[in-house]
């Protein structure tokens, strides 16, 4: 798959016809628009970096690179509704890649994450990846349903892993989804 290129209409449970592609230069002004003005605290509480903070959000059009980073944009009209993305490691753990995803409040439980996770999980094998994680804060009951109905399985659970804004202390459920056949050690 030749992600420069990649276009994909999906339609939602609630028939709203979505276009998937990955983010491009032209896109910041949206990006900055769904991230830093209309996400509340509250929509962004866990997520990994402070995506209301326009510069920080302005760096990642600074050096798009799709063998690293590949973000796949979702556009309901003209409008931004998600973000999901798929960041590959380096060095030991150049095989493995991490799933991270955001959605507005209006695009969520109608089908378009996981048709997103599932776009990505598509291109990671394109990528020759072997395996894909995912972070989730484990009060997060509905996005974990979502990661496991795609095959990820929970293999750890970290006691107070990742620290809101708040402060506030939460358990992180480490998701894994392998991509190739897993070697068996003989003991």
């Amino acid at each position: 798959m030749k992600i420069k290129v990649y276009r994909k209409f999906v339609n939602t449970s609630n028939r709203q016809r979505v276009l998937l592609r990955p983010m491009a230069a032209q896109d910041k002004e949206a990006v900055i628009e769904m991230f830093c003005r209309k996400a509340t605290a509250e929509d962004v509480r866990y997520l990994k970096d402070d995506v209301r903070s326009a510069e920080l959000v302005a760096g990642w059009f600074a050096d798009i690179n799709y063998d690293k980073v590949v973000p796949l944009l979702a556009f309901h009209n003209d409008a931004l509704v998600g973000d999901a993305t798929l960041h590959r490691r380096r060095g030991a753990e150049r095989h493995i890649a991490e799933l991270r995803i955001f959605l507005t409040k209006e695009f969520r439980g109608v089908g378009l994450g996981m048709q997103l996770l599932e776009e990505l999980v598509e291109i990671g094998r394109e990528m020759g990846l072997h395996m894909l994680v995912a972070e989730i804060v484990s009060e997060e009951l509905s996005v974990i349903k979502a990661f496991r109905k795609l095959g990820f399985v929970r293999h750890a659970e970290i006691d107070d892993y990742f620290m809101d804004v708040d402060g506030g202390l939460h358990d992180v459920s480490l998701m894994v989804l392998p991509l190739s056949a897993r070697k068996e050690y003989l003991f």
